[in-house]
């Protein structure tokens, strides 16, 4: 049995693992994933606004203090994962 004191309380968030800076092999990864045809294809990013991003990408960081780039990386990620 799963205690009320769990099942009751206020809802949380999981937060997205954070990176700051991108360099290295995670910066790859967050191109390929971006600049993918299937990426393109949905539609779902600025790609003007991203191109942009990626030309200084430590400057683009969340009021969380992590990359902007990242976080749309993982969406896009996640979006692969789940066949969309």
């Amino acid at each position: 049995m799963i205690p009320h004191q769990v099942i009751d309380r206020p809802k949380g968030y999981f937060p997205v693992p954070a990176l700051k800076y991108l360099r290295g092999p995670y910066l790859e990864l967050v191109k390929e994933s971006l600049c993918a045809e299937r990426s393109k294809q949905r539609g779902v990013f600025n790609l003007p606004e991203v191109s942009k991003m990626f030309e200084e990408p430590d400057k683009h960081i969340t009021p969380l203090q992590g990359s902007k780039l990242w976080q749309i990386a993982l969406l896009e990620l996640w979006l692969c994962e789940q066949g969309l």
